[in-house]
């Protein structure tokens, strides 16, 4: 009997576990973008300053964006708009080291989230 209302208890306990990955700050995924722009596709520190204004403006905008009821559209169209900016300031060959890598990860990450339903 003891054993069974341990059972009962751990698959109660079990759907109120959740498993989520940390919400991280704009600042922080600014940041972590930058560095990886600095290591893989060779930017200066000026147009590093560049990219870091507009990188950290969107980042805070998707945030805003995560807020609204159609924030699916929202932040694909927030996306192209940054796209668009790095590709005024990046040459051909580091905008298509950056669109290959972002190309990559949106298309990870309608995978992984494909069927599922907005919090």
């Amino acid at each position: 009997m003891k054993l069974s209302k341990c059972i009962l208890f751990l698959l109660f306990l079990v759907p109120f576990t959740t498993f989520a990955q940390p919400r991280y700050s704009p600042e922080v995924r600014s940041k972590r973008e930058m560095q990886w722009l600095q290591d893989s596709v060779h930017i200066n520190a000026d147009l590093a300053s560049k990219i870091n204004s507009i990188s950290l403006t969107y980042q805070q905008q998707m945030d805003k964006a995560a807020e609204m009821p159609d924030k699916n559209k929202k932040q694909d169209k927030l996306m192209h708009k940054k796209d668009a900016a790095f590709k005024k300031i990046l040459n051909k060959e580091q905008y298509q080291r950056y669109y290959k890598r972002e190309s990559m990860i949106r298309k990870q990450d309608r995978i992984i989230h494909k069927g599922r339903q907005p919090l």
